[in-house]
């Protein structure tokens, strides 16, 4: 609409025009725009300062809007929200600490906290858990860098077998579920407990000692003869020597019969672990009757004892050449951990000796040692019978 000249009276229409209010402009397109920079024409280009005012408050809180107007808000202007931060209430000093630690120490802790967390836990958890850190230290004592420095005369290490007590106690009452019968018929005074041999690694010696050790409380420790290889074996060797297990020797068995202590004979040998698992619970030979010759020479009983489950805990599968590491071979089964095969232990009556029998009479020790075997496979038999399964028992 064009403009009036000046001097020019307004018409009614002009009037009527002029009482009409203009448009309202949001405040936002009020503001005239500055003229645009020629960015080509400078080089040193600098943006407008930024209107938020510096966070003056702790960093630590929700951002929070603060009505305080800008002080560079010109005149007439609505005051412009600003950011600020607000602290967290419960924000306290040891929060705020704990949340400025280094990561790794944070990450320490929470492993500290986890491996607390598993000795705490309840039932199965936390057994499983300490039998891995005897294990542990198990291997290490088998490599030598641990245990302690008392042995016995026998090279036993009192603070290495408690310190591995919670893994011997995980596998025979959570793995193994061990049952024990006929404990009661060990006499006091010590005595010979011939058993027979299986597995491809001899666990049996370690858990027939953990039974006497709970089932007779009252008898001095018991201890197992092991053969020479074991002793020889890497690792194996020397954590059973320090768990208990004494070289076989008839001087070691008398002594230890002298103190009255149950002496935990395996005449199959090594035949008995090296045998193949499809001629499990079939015995081996029991030797020359050397564990007969000391009974009679000591006044010693023999109590057969009948193993059940260790021919499936680690079976043995095949043999590799074992020169290198002074063994005769070197076992193959197929799980680097025993299998959770259920174990029944039977300990039965003491074998009748004839009376006046002497050691140098052969006839004599051979059908003692006759009747020890037949024995033991008359109890197999029986414990194979009223097997309800391998791992279920």
């Amino acid at each position: 609409m064009p403009s009036a000249a000046p001097g020019t009276p307004l018409t009614a229409r002009d009037d009527a025009a002029s009482a009409v209010p203009p448009p309202r402009v949001p405040l936002a397109a009020s503001v005239v725009p500055e003229p645009p920079v020629d960015r080509r024409e400078s080089a040193s280009f600098v943006p407008a300062p930024e209107r938020l005012e510096e966070p003056t408050e702790s960093l630590r809180g929700p951002l929070a809007l603060s009505d305080r107007p800008a002080a560079e808000s010109p005149p007439g202007a609505s005051p412009e929200p600003t950011l600020r931060w607000a602290p967290l209430p419960d924000a306290t000093p040891a929060a705020v600490a704990e949340l400025e630690r280094p990561a790794e120490t944070a990450t320490a802790a929470a492993g500290g906290s986890l491996v607390e967390a598993l000795r705490d836990a309840p039932g199965l958890l936390a057994e499983a858990w300490s039998a891995i850190e005897a294990a542990v230290r198990a291997v290490r004592a088998g490599l030598g860098t641990a245990g302690g420095e008392q042995l016995d005369i026998y090279g036993r290490d009192a603070r290495l077998s408690e310190a591995v007590a919670p893994l011997v106690d995980f596998l025979y009452s959570r793995w193994f579920r061990v049952e024990v019968e006929g404990a009661a018929h060990i006499p006091p005074g010590g005595a010979l407990l011939v058993a027979n041999h299986a597995g491809a690694l001899p666990l049996d010696g370690p858990m027939l000692h953990e039974a006497l050790r709970r089932e007779r409380p009252d008898l001095p420790e018991a201890r197992w003869l092991a053969e020479d290889q074991v002793f020889y074996a890497p690792l194996l060797g020397t954590l059973f020597n320090r768990l208990g297990a004494v070289r076989a020797s008839p001087d070691s068995a008398v002594r230890l019969l002298g103190d009255g202590r149950p002496v935990l004979v395996f005449p199959e040998g090594i035949q008995g672990i090296g045998k193949p698992f499809r001629e499990r619970y079939r015995l081996q030979r029991f030797g020359r009757g050397g564990f007969v010759k000391l009974a009679l020479r000591t006044g010693r009983p023999i109590l057969p004892v009948a193993i059940m489950g260790a021919e499936e805990t680690l079976p043995l599968l095949g043999k590799l050449p074992g020169g290198l590491l002074g063994v005769p071979y070197v076992p193959v089964t197929p799980l680097p951990l025993p299998l959770p095969a259920k174990w029944r232990i039977r300990v039965g009556e003491p074998v009748a000796v004839p009376p006046g029998a002497k050691e140098t009479d052969l006839s004599v020790v051979e059908s003692l040692v006759d009747a020890t075997r037949n024995t033991i496979e008359q109890m197999l038999r029986e414990l194979l019978g009223a097997r309800g399964g391998v791992f279920l028992g």
